[in-house]
């Protein structure tokens, strides 16, 4: 892919027309078609706003085929600065999202500390299901709609850009592993303890807000780290992503739904 089939392709993820890219960098129409159609080239004031109204590097514009990942390959561009607030994002969200869990889980406390006295009990549930439900709402306030396509195309980066995301996920798995592992345990543990207090085999006691704390702060740890470690390989892992089954059907139905 040249410089010309770039500029073209990313006007049109832009949803600009040819008048208005040249309006926004101060050339023409005329100048926009022959770039695109590798008749002309733009000068170097003009390649440094394209890659700022594009939200590309003047590398991806610039380099040939062999230093962009599967350039010819129809796909969305990821920029550096794309990449890194998706991640900030999902962080912001996954976090929202497991202190939800966390509250549901805490409203096991009153429940088991007010037993003699109903509305303590009630009361004490009623507000940490609120908390839950307005966590989850901030949740879904702190995600951004820009970011809904990486999840509905084959994505593009620079080769450089790649590699370098590769070894930022590599290293921050490390560090959401050993968070996800003592969680799960903690998850665990509280399922099985809670099975067992049903069946009879313990009776409930002021003891069981222990087991409750361990399976909030469990969950909130696991869909942290769980859901950040999944947007990272949204991105690192995207071949293996967007090849899948499930990708491809979802992927058919839209085509089919945005041609009606």
């Amino acid at each position: 892919m040249n410089l010309g089939e770039k500029i073209l392709k990313l006007r049109k993820e832009k949803g600009l027309s040819q008048e208005a890219l040249a309006e926004q960098i101060g050339t023409t129409r005329q100048a926009v078609s022959k770039w695109e159609n590798n008749q002309g080239f733009p000068e170097t004031e003009k390649l440094l706003q394209l890659s700022n109204i594009f939200e590309v590097s003047t590398d991806f514009l610039l380099k040939d085929d062999k230093s962009v990942k599967g350039t010819e390959e129809r796909g969305y561009y990821v920029s550096k600065e794309m990449a890194k607030g998706y991640i900030a994002s999902e962080k912001r969200v996954n976090k929202y999202v497991g202190f939800a869990f966390l509250f549901w889980a805490l409203a096991g406390i009153p429940y088991v500390m007010f037993s003699t006295d109903a509305v303590w009990r009630f009361l004490g549930m009623a507000i940490f299901v609120v908390l839950g439900v307005g966590s989850v709402v901030l949740g879904m306030f702190a995600e951004q709609d820009g970011y809904k396509v990486l999840g509905q195309e084959p994505l593009l980066f620079d080769y450089e850009h790649l590699k370098e995301l590769s070894n930022e996920y590599n290293s921050a798995k490390k560090k959401y592993v050993a968070i996800a592992i003592p969680c799960t345990i903690l998850f665990i543990i509280g399922i099985l303890a809670l099975a067992f207090t049903i069946r009879g085999y313990i009776p409930w006691s002021e003891y069981h807000s222990f087991v409750f704390l361990g399976f909030g702060v469990g969950l909130l740890g696991f869909v942290y780290s769980v859901g950040t470690m999944e947007a990272y390989e949204l991105l690192v892992k995207n071949e293996q992503y967007s090849t899948g089954l499930m990708f491809k059907v979802r992927r058919k139905m839209r085509e089919k739904i945005g041609n009606l």
